[in-house]
């Protein structure tokens, strides 16, 4: 369970090794903030679900079994739009329509490569929480 000053940053990605090493880079640089992490984006959303008032950014992939990195995203930003979005994939996805449409209409707010070096990581996700807590 979450505390409740602590802001939520969330790791969804279907393979384990993956949120594990996004997690404790994450959780090594940020203060005040609650890294969790899940390999079903089903039950990532639900979790959304409960504590959305608490989130401000989720970090998905795109291809996973049951609900993918766009429809997890668009649930996030329909459920609270102040939540920073971050979409990983290892596909190219510039020529994906819905990637352009998701871009454009704020659902995805970045985009990171995969693989993604740490510390972009670290940086993206620092200066998202940050802005995030000047714009609130």
């Amino acid at each position: 369970k979450v505390s409740n000053n602590n802001k939520i940053v969330s790791i969804v990605d279907d393979e384990l090794d993956i949120t594990k090493l996004f997690q404790d880079a994450i959780c090594g640089n940020l203060n005040g903030v609650s890294v969790v992490s899940f390999t079903n984006p089903v039950t990532a959303l639900a979790h959304f679900k409960e504590n959305k008032e608490s989130y401000v950014l989720v970090i998905s992939d795109l291809r996973m079994p049951e609900l993918n990195g766009y429809e997890l995203l668009k649930n996030v930003k329909k459920l609270n739009s102040n939540v920073r979005t971050i979409l990983t994939s290892a596909y190219e996805v510039n020529e994906d329509h819905k990637f352009q449409e998701y871009m454009k209409g704020g659902i995805i707010d970045l985009f990171l490569d995969k693989p993604v070096t740490i510390n972009r990581l670290c940086q993206k996700v620092s200066d998202m929480v940050h802005n995030q807590e000047r714009s609130s």
